[in-house]
């Protein structure tokens, strides 16, 4: 997918996402919005995003089919 800026996104596994990173997060093809990575469990099933605008992480649940997208 290409974002309006030009960037290229891909799809990644949960368990590929280190602290900082920044990803587009997406469900049932509708975007949720655009952040970075706080923490993420070991096994990757569980990931906290502070998205952009927001002071709170906002937690994800690898079971609620939430799509992770890096640039790149």
């Amino acid at each position: 997918m290409t974002a309006a800026s030009g960037q290229q996104w891909r799809r990644v596994s949960w368990n590929a996402l280190p602290m900082g990173q920044r990803v587009r997060l997406s469900q049932h093809g509708l975007p949720i919005g655009s952040g970075f990575v706080d923490t993420a469990t070991p096994d990757g099933s569980i990931i906290w995003v502070v998205l952009d605008g927001w002071q709170e992480r906002r937690m994800f649940l690898r079971e609620d089919y939430v799509q992770v997208e890096i640039n790149g």
